[in-house]
């Protein structure tokens, strides 16, 4: 079974994590939800998420996917830890597929690791993709790395990582099931 590791820190997007959440199990994934700076994690809507663990906890497993929603302060917090850089690092030099949606890409435009590669993102922070090839599409995959700009591409966003991992097959019967267009 594949693993996804869905890094949630307090302010994330309710919709891109939940939603992701949501069509990553429905294709049969196994996600680990850790919380950045605790088990129990506030979205910026306030809405109250249960983590399966800490990511300190969790920071010496190797996952098929490592995933970041957006969101403000939550994607502040991810690009202000040490710990998630060191874990999107290990990740890449592994090949695991790396996803971020909203403002969540312009942590990996800032590490570098979106470097000559198609990306895009929230359109607010588009002028802090500078390292990339900025793409106006709904989502973007270029080698492993899967990017997309907000709640409303969630779904999309999901159901391409559940390709990537599965099969373009299963995500298929995923989006019709769900009556995704």
């Amino acid at each position: 079974m594949k693993s996804a590791l869905i890094i949630l820190a307090n302010g994330f997007e309710e919709v891109e994590a939940i939603a992701v959440i949501d069509v990553l199990r429905r294709g049969k994934v196994h996600v680990k939800l850790a919380g950045l700076h605790g088990l129990w994690v506030p979205s910026a809507r306030h809405v109250i998420i249960q983590a399966d663990a800490q990511l300190a906890d969790v920071q010496d497993q190797l996952f098929d996917a490592v995933i970041l929603p957006g969101g403000e302060p939550g994607t502040t917090g991810l690009e202000e830890s040490p710990l998630v850089a060191e874990i999107l690092n290990r990740h890449v030099h592994a090949q695991k597929w790396i996803a971020a949606i909203c403002a969540a890409p312009r942590i990996l435009n800032g590490l570098g690791l979106l470097d000559g590669r198609r990306a895009t993102s929230f359109p607010g922070t588009k002028s802090a993709m500078n390292r990339c090839t900025y793409i106006e599409q709904p989502v973007v995959k270029d080698g492993h790395f899967i990017t997309s700009r907000g709640p409303g591409t969630a779904l999309k966003f999901g159901l391409e990582i559940v390709a990537a991992l599965t099969s373009e097959e299963d995500a298929a019967a995923i989006a019709s099931a769900m009556l995704v267009a």
